[in-house]
């Protein structure tokens, strides 16, 4: 009987350390994770300057470097949003789609603005199906509004969804134009 109990224990024995071990790990692991990202986070003084470096950025616009990167042309219309500058200015909103009044109305959030320069160009992801184009604005969740550039300076633009996230609407035409997608109305963020 004695030996019986023994030999019910020995995995007991044998095992208990090992699995003791794996969480005390697993334990270690996640404190030193959140030690790194306690101290990888920037301080209010870096985060103060990054602001005033998009910002100084979004404000000088560089079509010129941009369209001379392409060898195409950006549409007007987005020349003349990067000139309005309370315009460019303007963050964290939706614009609501007119006609789209179903059970559920389409939304499209507009996080920011990207600057219209080349570090943005480079920056943004290049979409080779789409051609030669300018990411002018992101979601603040990875997906992007993007317009075509081309040979001619054309007036303006479909604005195409880029969906890094879900893959749903990646590619997708949400307005005819840049023009009538600022001409939405205007939403708070969610």
């Amino acid at each position: 009987m004695q030996y019986h109990q023994s030999v019910d224990r020995l995995p007991l024995l044998l095992f208990g350390p090992l699995a003791i071990a794996a969480v005390l790990l697993v334990i270690a692991t996640g404190i030193r994770e959140a030690i790194t990202r306690f101290r990888s986070r920037p301080s209010p003084d870096q985060i103060r300057a990054t602001y005033e470096a998009y910002l100084r950025r979004l404000l000088d616009p560089r079509p010129e470097a941009v369209e001379k990167e392409l060898r195409k042309l950006l549409p007007e219309r987005l020349l003349r949003l990067y000139e309005d500058k309370s315009a460019i200015r303007s963050v964290g909103f939706q614009l609501e789609k007119p006609g789209s009044k179903r059970w559920w109305p389409k939304h499209w959030p507009v996080y920011c603005f990207e600057p219209l320069d080349l570090e943005a160009l480079n920056e943004l992801p290049y979409e080779e199906e789409l051609g030669p184009g300018f990411c002018f604005a992101t979601t603040g969740r990875g997906s992007r509004y993007w317009i075509a550039a081309s040979d001619q300076r054309a007036k303006d633009s479909p604005v195409i969804f880029l969906d890094y996230n879900s893959g749903g609407s990646h590619g997708k035409t949400v307005a005819d134009s840049l023009d009538e997608f600022l001409n939405w109305p205007r939403l708070p963020a969610r």
